[in-house]
């Protein structure tokens, strides 16, 4: 690796609370799940948003993929599956050790040819990709990855809740209903941390910096070294511990759960936000130059500007800013194709004693699949949810209570 740096903190399963995945598309208008359509702005291109911002990409100039827009992942990276079934052995790969979220490093395939990628009207150039198990990560939808190296000195609007992305033109003015917030350029302008406020159960408040990161479908992550120094001055406390089988490229995670009475980003403040500690040692969550990570579950609450030409954020609270917490039944899945594994639990939670274990097979929530059109019907999930969960040959029935 001379040329290029890869940087990769993709933080994997979701917290048991998702929704339906759809598929994208580049048309005028979007459909969305109750099957209203929204018009989409002018230059918009259509993302569909499920814990991590789904895109539609042209490899190549001719290859369609779905890839998932990460700021901590600074170049394209892609699935090796998907690199196996759409490029074979075309590439000249070479090896190379990676960190990211989780407590270690990984080897991982460097595919040294170019590689153009495009997003609607806006294309990019890399000398390489990195071939990694992404679908062991994250699940069977995504096809790959890209970072900050399509949106250098660019700014881009992300609209969470209705579905879709626009690069905004040089002389378009960003409207006074949005919130500015200067930000800070770590590793060569390649990402970006944003102050944040974020109260204690005690009621003091620790302001921070934290990194940006739409690869993390969490709220806030703090730290471990932030984590550790907040312990010795008696400020953390309550919190449970939640443990990932897979935690992100370099292995496995530790995450210990608690609730901010509230978190405050520019002007905008949040009440009651599921946040987590990190327990690792090593990797992305004990890096030092920043206080912990920040992901698409707070910032889905705002439509979003990142202006990576000045370093800035600009946040409008969107009809998903007071949205309760979903229930939470201490259960982190990877989603694949029809079904759903476990691959973190919340260590003595409901899920661990019902006999619940990391690497079971969830056949269906409440009789329905992954790939149902009746998914949407789970949600918001209820206060008690029985799963069906093949080990073997074996069916088994498991109903849990949120926490």
């Amino acid at each position: 690796m001379t040329k290029n740096c890869f940087y990769c903190f993709a933080l994997g399963a979701v917290v048991l609370s998702m929704v339906a995945f759809t598929a994208c598309s580049n048309t005028s208008k979007k459909v969305q799940q109750d099957g209203s359509k929204t018009e989409l702005p002018a230059n918009a291109v259509e993302i569909d948003y499920q814990h991590h911002i789904y895109c539609d990409v042209l490899l190549r100039d001719s290859i369609p993929a779905r890839m998932i827009f990460d700021t901590g992942c600074s170049n394209i990276l892609l699935d090796s599956t998907f690199y196996a079934d759409t490029f074979g052995k075309s590439g000249a790969l070479r090896k190379a050790m990676v960190g990211g979220a989780g407590n270690g490093k990984e080897l991982v395939n460097l595919d040294t040819n170019k590689w153009s990628y495009s997003i609607g009207e806006e294309s990019k150039t890399e000398d390489m990709a990195m071939v990694v198990n992404l679908r062991r990560i994250v699940g069977d939808r995504a096809d790959g990855m890209f970072g900050m190296v399509f949106m250098q000195g660019k700014r881009v609007e992300f609209n969470y809740a209705d579905g879709w992305m626009r690069f905004l033109p040089a002389e378009e003015k960003i409207g006074d209903d949005f919130t500015r917030i200067q930000c800070k350029w770590l590793d060569k302008e390649m990402r970006i941390v944003i102050p944040l406020s974020l109260q204690l159960d005690n009621g003091y408040v620790f302001e921070g910096n934290f990194l940006i990161d739409t690869g993390m479908a969490g709220t806030v992550s703090l730290n471990s070294t932030t984590a550790q120094n907040l312990q010795k001055q008696q400020h953390l406390a309550n919190a449970r511990c939640m443990i990932y089988a897979v935690g992100g490229i370099g292995g496995s995670r530790e995450d210990y759960v608690f609730k901010s009475p509230q978190i405050s980003l520019g002007n905008n403040v949040i009440k009651d936000v599921r946040v987590v500690w990190a327990g690792n040692n090593q990797g992305a969550m004990a890096d030092m130059r920043y206080d912990g990570l920040i992901g698409n579950e707070l910032l889905d609450r705002f439509d979003v500007i990142f202006d990576f030409v000045n370093c800035a954020v600009y946040l409008r609270p969107n009809r998903n800013f007071n949205r309760a917490e979903p229930n939470d039944f201490g259960i982190a899945m990877t989603p694949k194709v029809d079904h759903w594994i476990v691959n973190g639990l919340l260590e003595g939670g409901n899920a661990e004693q019902a006999g619940l274990r990391r690497g079971d097979r969830i056949e269906t929530i409440n009789g329905i699949r992954a790939n149902d059109s009746k998914i949407s019907d789970l949600y918001p999930l209820p206060d008690k949810i029985t799963l069906t969960i093949r080990r073997g040959g074996d069916y088994v029935d498991v109903t849990i209570s949120k926490e």
